[in-house]
């Protein structure tokens, strides 16, 4: 099992902010079709628990605390997660088991989230995964998820900057004389599915999308040198190489890339802006239980 390095990126401003403002669109979208409480919030690749923190903070305020289950296939993360919210969540339940193969009772669920990790999954494994999840939904349930890993997630204005970072990068690679271990395909940032993938994906797993677009958050320099130090991301920017050498230039490789394609906000602070796919869906068709 791969160890769990993605914690820092959850931790910055940045990601809390864009999820926040999708969180709220996803509550007051439960609100405007007539929910008035949450007995059960499944949060699935529950990372740290960020998450569910941001979810908590903007319930209504006359809603009682649901039982809040966090699944999640790294033991290390769930560890973080109950140091996290322990004290914060009156009924919290750790499952540590991968989403496809998740194993809760039928109809046990009003919610389930999954922030930033669908895009992780093969296709099979997204079948099987959202499979599961509807069995464990209530009829009435919703399936909310986001993805910062989309077809559409770097606007054409972005790419110099992904091609400068790839550049600097490889520049530093060959001065310190690593090459390729694999040399069958060539360095790219990724390929990821597009939204019309999810609309099919939900539809073919008996779902009903209320909801699917696009959210744009503005990426500073310290969270894109954690995204960059993320092992599944430095080895699809830069494939072939060793995945630890890879993330430690790539990091290094933002700031400069930053200063050459950056954009500036108000406070004449330099970011790349990045999209972001935000999901809203329910059980179609599903029976309440006898």
């Amino acid at each position: 099992m791969a160890e769990y390095v993605y914690e820092p990126f959850a931790d910055t401003e940045e990601y809390r902010d864009v999820n926040t403002t999708i969180v709220k669109e996803w509550i007051q979208m439960m609100v405007d079709a007539g929910a008035r409480h949450i007995d059960r919030l499944v949060d699935l690749a529950t990372g740290v628990g960020t998450m569910v923190e941001i979810f908590l903070d903007n319930l209504p305020s006359d809603w009682k605390q649901p039982t809040v289950t966090c699944v999640d296939k790294s033991p290390e993360a769930l560890e973080q997660t109950r140091k996290r919210l322990g004290d914060r969540v009156e009924r919290l339940e750790l499952i540590e088991s991968p989403i496809e193969d998740l194993d809760l009772p039928e109809n046990s669920a009003d919610v389930a989230m999954w922030g930033n990790g669908i895009h992780y999954l093969t296709q099979e494994s997204q079948e099987k995964a959202l499979l599961r999840v509807r069995r464990v939904l209530t009829p009435n349930g919703w399936l909310l998820f986001n993805s910062a890993f989309y077809a559409d997630s770097r606007p054409e204005e972005t790419l110099p900057f992904y091609r400068a970072q790839i550049s600097n990068a490889v520049r530093k690679l060959k001065s310190l004389g690593v090459g390729r271990q694999d040399k069958t395909g060539r360095p790219q940032a990724g390929t990821f599915p597009d939204q019309a993938h999810y609309q099919w994906l939900l539809q073919q797993a008996g779902f009903g999308v209320e909801e699917m677009k696009k959210v744009v958050a503005r990426l500073y320099k310290s969270a894109w040198e954690n995204i960059s130090g993320f092992s599944q991301y430095a080895a699809g920017a830069l494939h072939g190489y060793q995945t630890d050498i890879a993330a430690k230039v790539l990091r290094e490789a933002v700031e400069p890339s930053l200063e050459q394609h950056g954009f500036r906000d108000e406070q004449n602070r330099l970011y790349i802006p990045r999209n972001w796919l935000a999901a809203a869906a329910r059980p179609r068709d599903k029976q309440s239980p006898a």
